[in-house]
């Protein structure tokens, strides 16, 4: 992939994130590119909750508490299937749903690694988002 594909891809990430993403609840069909909107704007989202919950636990771990390390390891992979999802999604890219569907996996086995931590606000906050996620693209990104 050269520079301007990577641009391009960015550029287009950004452009629906910009756009809103709102979608009425009245709205019972939705178009591919509201699906596209939704499914960006929760994967950006679900994105950022995993990559502060990867900190948080990362700090935990550096402090001696080996029983996150799994949890660390999973939000930090998570979030790099959102990135991804983000991206193509973004520019409606033509494996959107094989994306989404990986993306469903990634977050599914993170919230779970989080649900070990129920008392753990981030890991809650994580699991929440990461639960959202699925639902966005096992609704959104198969059709």
């Amino acid at each position: 992939m050269n520079r301007r594909e990577v641009l391009a891809g960015v550029g287009a990430s950004v452009a629906v994130l910009a756009s809103g993403g709102a979608i009425r609840a009245e709205d019972k069909i939705k178009t591919a590119k509201e699906c596209c909107t939704e499914c960006g704007t929760t994967c950006a989202k679900c994105l950022a909750e995993c990559l502060k919950c990867y900190s948080h636990c990362a700090d935990l771990v550096a402090g001696g508490s080996k029983a996150h390390v799994d949890c660390m390891k999973a939000c930090l992979d998570c979030s790099e299937f959102c990135k991804q999802c983000l991206t193509i999604c973004g520019r409606g890219g033509p494996m959107m749903a094989i994306c989404c569907e990986a993306c469903a996996k990634a977050c599914e086995m993170c919230a779970k690694a989080c649900e070990k931590f129920p008392d753990d606000k981030e890991c809650a906050a994580c699991a929440k988002m990461c639960r959202e996620c699925i639902t966005c693209c096992n609704s959104c990104c198969k059709k």
